[in-house]
């Protein structure tokens, strides 16, 4: 084989391994690209099906207590994105008027002696950060404004949003007291103690939608 038939065959073969190289290397970087695009799933969520489930507790052994507000409003800055651009800056108002506990002898008294006395005709919530599945959100009762930790996960189709705060943080003790006093044996356990915990937890449901690209 002379000199130059074998630096002919060096050069193809040459050709051959860099293309498949560099043709190997581009297709990786396209399914790379490919798995990132398919991670960043952008969603919608359907405000009119927005639900909240609020928790309060009496007894000295916290017994849960139950219940809803028939009306949250949710205003979102963004109509779709990630769950984590949804929920950013996004502003919540409750009417504590339509406090739903599902019994129609305490509901008016919630609404009396606790959030008349507590001077909240209307809850403000307002979400200041959500990354990684935490969260703080600004609320405001009682004309007065802190800010709350949550946790936030998507299950199939609902977006869960979980919260616990401590009532004395908005001066709810003269509320908690009026309607504790008001309801004084419904609140007393089997210790002969009436008790009407400041703890609340609550559970807020949005329904999500995938938008397609």
């Amino acid at each position: 084989m002379n000199k130059y038939i074998k630096h002919t065959i060096f050069f193809v073969l040459s050709f051959f391994f860099f293309s498949c190289n560099s043709s190997d290397k581009k297709k990786k970087a396209e399914q790379e690209s490919e798995k990132i695009v398919q991670k960043v799933q952008m969603y919608s969520i359907d405000t009119s099906g927005i639900s909240l489930k609020w928790t309060a507790y009496k007894f000295t052994e916290k017994l849960g207590v139950s219940g809803t507000f028939d009306r949250i409003t949710f205003n979102e800055k963004n109509n779709s994105g990630t769950i984590e651009t949804l929920l950013q800056d996004a502003e919540m108002t409750i009417p504590t008027a339509l406090v739903n506990s599902a019994n129609e002898i305490r509901d008016p008294k919630l609404r009396t002696y606790f959030f008349k006395v507590f001077n909240t005709d209307t809850i403000r919530g307002k979400i200041l950060d959500a990354k990684q599945g935490k969260g703080a959100l600004e609320l405001n009762m009682n004309n007065l404004a802190n800010d709350v930790e949550y946790t936030y996960s998507l299950k199939n189709d609902t977006l869960f949003l979980n919260a616990h705060f401590d009532l004395m943080q908005w001066n709810g003790d003269v509320a908690l007291n009026s309607l504790n006093k008001e309801c004084y044996e419904l609140h007393t356990g089997t210790d002969g103690t009436s008790k009407l915990w400041p703890d609340v937890d609550v559970t807020i449901k949005f329904p999500i939608q995938k938008v397609s690209f």
